[in-house]
């Protein structure tokens, strides 16, 4: 995978999708955020098992993964 993003862009799209994300959580897997880039952009996605959260940004996706 290789993108080309801005900072700010970068973490306003983080910003949005962090809440999620829980500070104490038993599985460590949680506290992480996935990210798929394909040719519609950085995708970004967090989930606590209850509550998932997923954003789009755009980004100039060289490699897709």
């Amino acid at each position: 995978m290789k993108f080309s993003i801005s900072k700010e862009a970068f973490l306003a799209a983080l910003q949005q999708v962090q809440h999620v994300v829980s500070t104490r959580t038993t599985l460590p897997i949680l506290s992480n955020v996935l990210l798929k880039a394909d040719k519609g952009g950085l995708q970004l996605t967090t989930t606590d098992l209850d509550v998932g959260v997923s954003g789009i940004v755009a980004a100039d996706v060289t490699e897709p993964g």
